[in-house]
């Protein structure tokens, strides 16, 4: 089979098991996203770093992942506490953002800090984790994560299509080669077109605020995508792993959906509480 069939293929079967842990409910749903932190710091501690799996390095940062995740999500479900780490989610955001547009070339001292540091990867995957399971703790949590879904990932499906059939110029060559800028401002007007559809017939009405929030996200999308990409170049990767046959690693597939997690976490807080 060709690669666009094996990734259609493998895109499909994941589109079936979030769809079927969705409607089983709110604790299946919340396992499965509990599931993907564990697999991306293995990634990412193996992968990225080089390190041994079940280092001491490698068990800290599983261990502060899992247990602060099923803490907050099953015992400690609080407002404070989702507040505390949509804020988090934000400030590492802002960090990644600096990371993208202010380290230009390749930096030692930088990634030997990433290595020493590796334990940290736990805190790294918890803080967006969380943000995104806050959304299963709202009463229409099925509609709301579905619009973020179609949100995120509209933007990189419709960019692939626009990219292909009018991209002529790069968007940003030394960080990810094959995409355009049509591409990406095709990916985030029908993504926004989609989502808004979406949101006011099975959300609530739609302002020109949301459709500006939209817009931002959508955009956040894309930079997301792009800082994965620059830290896969700084370690001279090409994908987080090989587990999803088609599409790289898990971190390859969930990385621009954490990034704009916080900001939609943070637009439900405000507006949905």
């Amino acid at each position: 089979m060709s690669n666009t069939t094996v990734r259609i293929i493998s895109g499909a079967a994941l589109i079936i098991l979030v769809g079927l842990c969705i409607y089983s409910g709110p604790q299946a749903t919340l396992v499965l996203f509990g599931l993907i932190g564990p697999l991306m710091i293995d990634e990412i501690i193996t992968n990225f770093y080089g390190q041994r799996r079940f280092s001491i390095r490698y068990c800290l940062a599983q261990a502060i992942y899992v247990l602060c995740y099923y803490f907050f999500n099953f015992y400690q479900i609080s407002q404070s506490s989702f507040s505390f780490w949509i804020s988090a989610g934000i400030v590492l955001d802002i960090l990644l953002l600096a990371y993208l547009f202010l380290i230009y070339k390749k930096s030692e001292l930088l990634l030997t800090v990433f290595r020493i540091t590796s334990w940290g990867t736990g805190l790294f995957t918890l803080i967006p984790l969380l943000c995104l399971s806050y959304i299963i703790h709202f009463e229409n949590w099925r509609l709301l994560l579905i619009g973020l879904f179609l949100l995120n990932f509209m933007v990189d499906t419709a960019a692939y299509f626009s990219g292909k059939k009018f991209g002529k110029h790069k968007l940003w060559e030394a960080v990810s080669p094959k995409k355009t800028i049509e591409g990406a401002v095709g990916g985030v007007i029908c993504s926004v077109i989609a989502t808004a559809l979406f949101w006011h017939n099975l959300i609530a009405p739609v302002t020109p605020f949301t459709i500006a929030f939209f817009f931002i996200v959508a955009c956040c999308s894309q930079v997301g995508d792009l800082a994965q990409s620059k830290l896969k170049r700084q370690f001279e990767i090409k994908d987080s792993s090989s587990l999803i046959p088609g599409h790289g690693g898990v971190y390859d597939r969930v990385d621009s959906l954490l990034f704009v997690a916080p900001l939609y976490a943070f637009y439900l807080m405000a507006n949905f509480r």
